[in-house]
């Protein structure tokens, strides 16, 4: 990608995103509701005092998600507030990551953060058409990727033995995702939500014994997601070979270097009163996992970004079939694990679904999957309908 030594405004990064899109295949249409969007969203964080792609951040994007949110709502109330039906802010949200995903290309942002966790879960919810559109684990991706992490890890337990823990922690990772219906964001970190229990789960937060993962749901309550059986020897596996010397310690640390000397400096600085200089003999000296085990500094946990990483690194190796930009991802994304094991468990009993996904409702879980029931509905109809011809 190419950068800049002084990034453009938001606006006249509207203008080059315009004149590029003039000199593709796009037609006259798409770029004239783009800027209509792109101008609205772009007067919206004027209001805001944010001009430059460098004020951006995960947490805007989700005040924006949120903004659509109570326009859909306005219009679901039958209210005159600027309704607008679920459909349209999905199509002036992803109008918006066009744009940052373009951005980030040019080097104007690290990363397209309307694709971060935290601002898509602040959207409402897709229509029915949009959700049976979403990616979600088939059972034949979810068998194949974990098939891979399991033999990897296998082979990397047999020749290294306790120092296969990149591996393993891959393993759990994956188990995680595919056997608990989380979200990302309640066992990943959060860049940009410093609330306690956005910062990556714990050890004391599992409970191999009840199956059960204490987690900050969407809610903002404290609750116990399922953690399935078929997940527990890889969690299990794990910990003994990661050793955590703590249960404050987060299940998947994050292994970003600079993260983890920053925690150090921070704590031997703060907590143990050491001088700069010897804090660098100390980090000069030793590796950077001694020295958070021997001063007992619990280090960041990995955020959701480095876990679409290891996903994307993961899915790659494995081979799975996965459509690429624009058709797919190109990868199995976090939420699609929720979707997936969701699915799965729904067309098999409503209310077992409804207790895994953690739905306040049944009715909430029925809007979740209401294209299956739409497609068994046609199917019993069809049948139904052969049935009496043939009786006439």
């Amino acid at each position: 990608s190419t950068t800049t030594e002084d990034p453009p405004t938001l606006q006249e990064g509207l203008t080059q995103f315009l004149e590029a899109k003039a000199k593709g295949d796009d037609s006259g249409n798409y770029r004239r509701n783009a800027n209509r969007v792109i101008s609205q969203w772009i007067d919206w964080l004027a209001q805001r005092d944010i001009e430059r792609f460098e004020q951006l951040d995960e947490t805007v994007l989700a005040h924006y998600a949120e903004h659509l949110r109570r326009r859909v709502a306005a219009s679901e109330a039958e209210t005159t507030d600027g309704g607008i039906a679920r459909s349209t802010a999905w199509t002036y949200y992803n109008t918006i990551s066009a744009f940052l995903g373009w951005a980030s290309k040019w080097g104007y942002l690290q990363e397209n953060y309307a694709r971060a966790g935290l601002a898509q879960e602040s959207m409402p919810d897709r229509s029915t058409t949009q959700q049976s559109q979403q990616q979600f684990w088939t059972p034949a991706q979810r068998e194949q990727i974990l098939n891979y992490v399991n033999k990897r890890a296998h082979d990397a337990i047999d020749e290294k033995g306790l120092s296969a823990e990149i591996e393993a922690r891959d393993r759990a990772l994956v188990a995680v995702l595919a056997f608990t219906g989380v979200r990302a964001s309640e066992v990943f970190r959060s860049e940009h939500d410093n609330r306690t229990g956005r910062q990556g789960i714990r050890w004391r937060d599992i409970n191999l014994e009840e199956q059960t993962i204490s987690v900050l749901g969407k809610n903002q309550q404290r609750q116990s997601a399922w953690l399935l059986e078929q997940a527990i020897p890889a969690v299990e596996r794990y910990r003994t070979i990661s050793d955590p010397p703590s249960d404050d310690w987060p299940v998947f640390p994050t292994r970003h270097a600079p993260s983890l000397y920053e925690s150090a400096r921070t704590h031997l600085r703060e907590v143990d009163n050491e001088n700069e200089e010897s804090i660098e003999v100390i980090l000069d000296e030793n590796p950077i996992e001694e020295v958070l085990r021997e001063y007992q500094i619990v280090p960041p946990a990995i955020t959701t970004t480095g876990a679409r990483s290891v996903m994307k690194r993961l899915c790659e190796a494995a081979e799975l079939d996965i459509p690429t930009p624009p058709e797919g991802p190109g990868y199995l994304q976090l939420h699609g694990a929720r979707r997936g094991i969701g699915d799965t468990f729904y067309r098999m009993d409503r209310g077992t679904a409804q207790d895994l996904m953690r739905h306040q409702s049944l009715e909430t879980t029925k809007d979740h999957y209401s294209h299956i029931d739409a497609t068994e509905g046609a199917k019993r109809a069809s049948e139904m309908l052969d049935e009496s011809n043939a009786d006439q």
